[in-house]
């Protein structure tokens, strides 16, 4: 018996079906986005150069070694005229307490920065140490600055963040506004 023309057309369809249904899996799972939004920090996390001297504090996630102003990268610290909630839910300067800490941890020591790039306000971007302690690690663990993009941070950077919130050191002792959303509601002018 000889076979009629739909059984011979048939896989031939089937598989036209299967390659399409692949080619449009594929080019549908590779999207582009529509706009690309200038992110608040750009690093490609290969240092540049390295910054060292005795840092000024500017505020508890900025300093300035030689001229240059470096933001702490990774980690958002409170402006330094924001207010948070202690513990008995009183208003205290928690931006202010965040950048006393960062000068009494840095004191006159000299500090080597990692520039891993500029930000959108040209301020280096910057993974800093002294005396191998990690400044911006040390903000974080003692509540005094917060994890900046919790997506990018790596696992040690999301402990310290839980340690300080589960001893409830600093910003984590009552309540606070995160500082994006600070400075989103204060239209607040970057250094």
């Amino acid at each position: 018996m000889k076979k009629s023309w739909h059984h011979k057309i048939f896989p031939l369809l089937l598989l036209i079906a299967f390659f399409f249904s692949f080619f449009y899996w594929v080019f549908n799972s590779v999207k582009t986005p529509d706009h690309i939004p200038n992110p608040p920090q750009i690093s490609n996390n290969t240092p540049l150069e390295i910054i060292s001297g005795n840092a000024i504090v500017i505020d508890g996630d900025t300093i300035e070694i030689n001229k240059r102003r470096i933001r702490l990268i990774g980690i958002d610290s409170p402006e330094t005229k924001q207010k948070c909630l202690d513990k008995n839910y009183s208003e205290y300067l928690c931006g202010e307490a965040a950048t006393v800490f960062l000068k009494k941890l840095i004191g006159n020591k000299n500090v080597d920065c990692d520039s891993e790039g500029k930000d959108i306000y040209q301020r280096d971007l910057g993974n800093c140490k002294m005396e191998g302690i990690n400044i911006n690690y040390e903000m974080v663990k003692n509540g005094m600055a917060i994890i900046y993009n919790l997506k990018d941070a790596n696992g040690e950077l999301k402990n310290l963040e839980a340690q300080a919130q589960n001893k409830k050191l600093g910003v984590w002792q009552g309540a606070f506004e995160e500082p994006r959303q600070y400075r989103k509601k204060n239209k607040y002018k970057h250094h």
